[in-house]
């Protein structure tokens, strides 16, 4: 009966931590019962009580609905959430309670770590660092260690209380209390720095509500005219104003002067960028194309690198981060999924990418799931890249995100808006983590392999 209590208690401690409920302190401790509890359990059983945390979490976080469908789409992030805790309870069974506590709490976490990065080759990647993405003293740390950074100080808070909870050794968690003091001081005293003068600029997403998309999750709204809605956005001031994904289905003509949406931007005298679907054959490219208030289309055209599952059927998927050279500076193109990923990121801004405009699509899901989980992880990528986001959603949550990961702006959840703020634009140099990328990750996997060999060969010596 504990494992099993454990197991449902962390996964609801953190499906609180994450959006919608943001009670993001849950997040330092959510994982305690279980790795409380996971110490000298069979491996099977370890695993056991992981999926079963992760279950209880997507149970909390998307609850049921009629429409199996987008209740499977609201549930695969907790699927790899499951795997993911089951490799670390596995990790807290495995690892000998017998060793020093700092050392057997670096393992734990690293090998949280290291499970999150191999998220990266799922067709969901996931950080449990998500659940922090409103403390923005504490993702500054992002600029020099990525997403990563956030996670190890999370997973060492868990597994350092955990141990606490078994042994009363309180080194791991005084040094876990102390590093978390630090870096949330120095976050704090670089926010309260006084910016470079970097450039302005006034931006808009348009979210342009595909109600037949949404079901009965929202009322269905009609007569929508998304351009009137841009319209609206210039007349706010906009410069520079962007549109959701495949907005324009296959309708876009960026070769003929006489398209619509190139006129619209001309009569408007703003710029705008957006989404369409190209006439590749044997399979199109989704895209994303600036047009210059002249109604120019500037090349080069963004085809989305990371397809989302079934999507591969249908597209073919582009080979290289987009930058376009506009009047309002350099513009890094990114599609719905790429922001998913550290990588696409870091070589936009490797180019000199000032801002990011990211035509987006979230498949509409109960409680708006995946838009909350990818609204969460936008500002972690504007920190590690020191570098804005506009990202524009047809159904929900669309943002103005600042350099400092600071959500300046964002819609409302399956309702038609249309979104306006102003932007300090990057310095297009980046960080350090834009030049070193995942070098954390890495660094866990190999501590996690190493001390893993270890501990089977200090069991093999304990039998012998």
């Amino acid at each position: 009966m504990k494992p099993l209590l454990a197991a449902i208690l962390s996964g609801v401690l953190f499906a609180l931590s994450l959006p919608p409920f943001n009670q993001e302190w849950l997040g330092w401790a959510a994982f305690v019962p279980l790795l409380w509890a996971a110490p000298g359990r069979r491996p099977l059983e370890a695993v056991g009580m992981g999926m079963l945390a992760g279950g209880v979490c997507g149970i909390v976080q998307a609850g049921w609905y009629h429409d199996t469908s987008r209740l499977f789409w609201a549930y695969i992030p907790f699927l790899w959430l499951s795997f993911l805790f089951a490799v670390v309870a596995l990790a807290a069974s495995v690892v000998p309670v017998g060793w020093n506590p700092v050392r057997r709490v670096l393992v734990v976490t690293c090998v949280g770590v290291g499970g999150e990065w191999l998220t990266s080759f799922l067709p969901l990647p996931l950080n449990i660092a998500l659940c922090q993405y409103k403390n923005l003293p504490l993702i500054q740390i992002a600029d020099w260690t990525g997403i990563w950074g956030v996670s190890f100080l999370l997973w060492w808070a868990n597994a350092a209380l955990a141990d606490f909870a078994l042994r009363r050794r309180f080194a791991p968690t005084g040094i876990g209390l102390g590093t978390v003091t630090v870096i949330i001081g120095i976050g704090a005293f670089h926010l309260a720095q006084t910016p470079a003068a970097n450039p302005r600029l006034q931006v808009a997403a348009i979210q342009d509500l595909t109600s037949g998309e949404t079901g009965d999750l929202a009322p269905r709204v009609t007569g929508i005219d998304r351009a009137q809605m841009t319209r609206q956005a210039a007349g706010q001031g906009a410069k520079l104003i962007v549109w959701s994904e495949e907005a324009l289905g296959g309708e876009f003509a960026p070769n003929s002067p006489k398209d619509e949406t190139r006129a619209l931007a001309r009569t408007l005298k703003a710029a705008l960028v957006v989404g369409y679907s190209d006439d590749t054959h044997p399979k199109p490219f989704n895209c994303a194309a600036y047009i210059g208030s002249d109604g120019t289309v500037l090349a080069p055209t963004h085809h989305k690198i990371h397809l989302y599952l079934a999507e591969r059927e249908t597209n073919l998927s582009g080979r290289t981060a987009t930058v376009v050279q506009t009047p309002e500076g350099p513009l890094g193109l990114e599609i719905c999924f790429d922001s998913c990923y550290t990588n696409t990121t870091r070589e936009t801004v490797r180019q000199g990418a000032k801002l990011v405009a990211m035509p987006n699509y979230d498949p509409p899901t109960p409680r708006g799931v995946l838009h909350r989980l990818h609204g969460a992880m936008l500002p972690f990528r504007a920190v590690e890249n020191r570098v804005p986001f506009v990202r524009a959603d047809s159904n929900g949550l669309s943002q103005i995100v600042s350099s400092s990961g600071r959500v300046l702006a964002q819609s409302p959840l399956f309702a038609p808006d249309v979104l306006v703020g102003t932007v300090e634009l990057g310095s297009g140099q980046g960080t350090f983590f834009t030049r070193w990328g995942d070098w954390l990750a890495y660094v866990c996997l190999g501590l996690a392999g190493i001390n893993f060999l270890a501990a089977r060969l200090w069991k093999d010596r304990k039998i012998s």
